[in-house]
């Protein structure tokens, strides 16, 4: 176990106290979810529910250059 030390503003230990006698376990949960959450900030994680639900379309637009020129705008200049 790894022992990191910070300082809190005044009262926040009688805050915590106030929501778990044992500051060290939910100090060590709410970090711990902190982590878990900052890991899945992909857009890929963020749009995974999305990812495959459009029927008869390209299966990579990237990769289809006919089927993208349609949507190019085309350069007045």
């Amino acid at each position: 176990m790894e022992t990191i030390v910070f300082k809190a503003p005044n009262g926040t230990r009688s805050r915590l106290r106030s929501i778990s006698p044992n500051i060290s376990a939910l100090l060590r949960q709410s970090v711990e979810e902190l982590i878990q959450r900052k890991g899945a900030n992909s857009a890929l994680d963020k749009a995974s529910d999305l990812c495959g639900i459009f029927k008869g379309a390209p299966r990579d637009l990237a990769t289809s250059k006919d089927y993208l020129k349609q949507y190019a705008k085309k350069n007045p200049y």
